[in-house]
């Protein structure tokens, strides 16, 4: 599996006003996330105790939502946070 480094150079995550990348999975940041074109969108996701970062809009085992500038390629990306 690839390395969060990777993915910060490929894909470029937005850097919130708070200085953040996670967006919360409820509220105003979901809302953000809906509105986004899903090729943009990524899941934070905790797969057997590790933190991986997956393609797409996921609800299983969903922790944070990521947006980022690059889009993703074929939804089968994911990376070690």
């Amino acid at each position: 599996m690839k390395r969060f480094s990777t993915f910060e150079k490929n894909y470029s995550p937005e850097i919130r006003e708070d200085g953040t990348i996670l967006f919360e999975t409820y509220g105003k940041d979901l809302e953000r996330i809906m509105g986004t074109n899903s090729q943009h969108v990524w899941t934070l996701v905790d797969c057997d105790g590790k933190l991986v970062i997956v393609a797409g809009y996921h609800l299983v085992n969903r922790m944070n939502y990521l947006v980022t500038k690059n889009q993703w390629r074929d939804g089968t990306e994911c990376f070690s946070y």
